[in-house]
């Protein structure tokens, strides 16, 4: 069971030195979404521990392991870059704040 669906949220919180887990957007493996491959940005504030794929076929997304490391606030992005081109295709910004 995943903290936090980037799909359904807009913000959350973190207390340092918490870990929460982050379930990526999803994109169903169609035309023209075939050749993609999940990213993240992240503020200072928090760090990635670990990226796991879905165990689900013909879906693309993945969950990300986030740690809290300082107090503050930013914006992460996540979403979807063309393997090939390198061009984000699909992104969500959302709010992050450490306590």
């Amino acid at each position: 069971m995943v903290d936090y669906r980037a799909t359904d949220v807009g913000s959350f919180e973190m207390k340092i030195g918490e870990t929460h887990t982050l379930e990526s957007l999803r994109q169903a493996v169609i035309p023209p979404y075939v050749m993609i491959v999940p990213f993240l940005e992240l503020p200072d504030e928090v760090k990635l521990v670990r990226q796991d794929n879905l165990d689900e076929d013909g879906i693309h997304g993945c969950v990300f392991a986030l740690r809290a490391v300082a107090v503050g606030e930013g914006v992460l992005r996540v979403g979807f870059r063309d393997l090939r081109k390198g061009d984000v295709v699909i992104e969500k910004s959302i709010q992050v704040k450490v306590r």
